[in-house]
């Protein structure tokens, strides 16, 4: 085995050597909210009566919900959507704004599993969803600071770096994406940093700035006619002779069909769904304002930036391109932000050591829902529609099957998917079981960094 710069990088990092190489600064004014909240806080939502009767209830306000609000809200059916907290206080004001296509397994991987011909369906609703959220944002013409700026995947090894071509070159044609391979001779045309050993660049994904898109959406659902009644926990739901009855902590609602759109912030009251899917922290770190010499250094082309490994980064500079926003999966066994944020640092200044004088000014975490086959599940159960699992690429994915169930709520041919009549597996209780995972995830990311 050769070991060469980045694998020695890596090896010091993932076993540990490294521990106290860092400082970790917090700025004057240091906060735990998402930096996401500063221009677009959760709104303080008019509190309504609770309707008694409806067409359509939706169970939570995120992209999905929203989503599918609008379309049953438009066609003309009286819709509710019922959240626990405030208006999208879950990861859709609390994701990185990236954006793209990302189904995680390659079609190598979903043809063997389901067939050649379901793996084409599948990833072409990714690519579906990516141009619905361009058209959305543009119709809609919503304030949400879209750009198209591409998005490149930092790539951890030789090995990795082939494989990763190879996985461009073997798409069908008719869902091949558009790509360009970038050697380490290149790579600092696109980051400033020595952390990859290669690139690859997807062109068409984008970012935009996850609150001010959720309110945004938000506002379009309410212009729609639709009523959000937030602070306002759903307890259970039962069958009825006329669809169903929902009980909240306000009261009980009458509506004739349901949609749940909870995801990773699914409560063990829905048992059936919260068995299916893994709510996973993703810890995001936002910098104090940088001078723009250094911004320019560390992501040139303004691209969203990912990388290769199972257990890797994502980041990319704020909006208004002052600041690095920096997240990654780093413990799985406290929910608080802060708790994780010294971890962060450490792998934001092992991709970047430039920055480690670099004062942190926001923290947070939100919770990405994972399933078993690593793909979102769209369907019923049980007479209630629902959408969920989008295993970390939730911003074009949930509100494109968002707007699908909505279609299906309505009855239109429109809203069939290329995930229709797919199982929806639970989890095995132990994988669940955070302990287990924390262990395995630390040892995939001592292992992966040899791959």
């Amino acid at each position: 085995m050769q070991l060469d710069v980045y694998n020695a990088v890596a090896l010091r990092s993932a076993f540990g050597y490294s521990k106290n190489w860092v400082n970790l600064k917090f700025s004057d004014n240091y906060t735990d909210i998402p930096y996401w909240w500063d221009a677009a806080p959760r709104p303080n939502l008019t509190e309504v009566d609770l309707v008694r009767e409806v067409d359509v209830a939706i169970v939570g306000s995120g992209y999905t919900g929203l989503h599918a609000a609008l379309q049953t809200a438009r066609a003309g059916r009286s819709t509710l959507v019922l959240e626990a907290k405030k208006a999208g206080q879950g990861c859709s004001s609390r994701n990185g704004g990236q954006v793209g296509t990302s189904f995680k397994p390659s079609f190598k991987s979903l043809a063997r599993r389901f067939g050649s011909s379901k793996a084409i369906a599948m990833l072409q609703e990714g690519k579906n969803a990516l141009q619905y959220i361009k058209e959305f944002i543009r119709d809609e013409q919503l304030d949400c600071d879209w750009t198209e700026s591409g998005r490149l995947l930092g790539i951890h090894s030789q090995r990795a770096f082939r494989h990763q071509e190879k996985t461009h070159s073997e798409f069908p044609k008719e869902i091949a994406v558009e790509y360009h391979m970038v050697p380490n001779s290149e790579l600092h045309s696109e980051i400033g940093s020595n952390i990859f050993y290669g690139g690859c660049v997807l062109p068409e994904h984008g970012a935009l700035h996850p609150g001010k898109y959720h309110l945004e959406t938000m506002n379009r659902v309410l212009q729609s006619g639709a009523m959000i009644a937030d602070q306002c926990p759903v307890q259970s739901i039962e069958r009825t002779s006329s669809g169903f009855r929902i009980f909240t902590a306000r009261g009980n609602v009458d509506a004739k069909d349901v949609v749940l759109a909870t995801n990773g912030y699914t409560e063990n009251n829905f048992s059936w769904f919260a068995n299916r899917i893994f709510p996973i922290g993703s810890f995001q770190i936002a910098t104090e304002p940088l001078p723009s010499d250094t911004i320019s250094q560390l992501i040139p082309n303004n691209r969203v930036i990912s990388d290769t490994r199972l257990i890797g980064n994502y980041f990319r500079l704020s909006p208004d391109k002052t600041r690095l926003i920096f997240g990654g999966r780093v413990t799985f066994t406290e929910a608080a932000s802060k708790s994780g944020v010294k971890e962060l640092y450490r792998q934001m200044v092992r991709v970047y050591p430039q920055l480690e004088n670099v004062q942190v000014a926001f923290s947070w975490v939100g919770y990405v829902a994972y399933t078993m086959k690593i793909v979102p599940n769209v369907g019923q159960h049980d007479g209630i529609y629902y959408s969920m699992g989008y295993c970390g690429s939730g911003i074009s994915l949930s509100s494109y099957f968002g707007m699908k169930v909505g279609q299906k709520v309505l009855g239109k041919p429109e809203g069939q998917t290329g995930l229709d009549g797919m199982k929806f597996q639970s989890w095995p209780g132990i994988v669940r079981n955070s302990a287990t995972l924390s262990a395995t995830t630390n040892t995939l990311r001592v292992l992966e960094r040899f791959l």
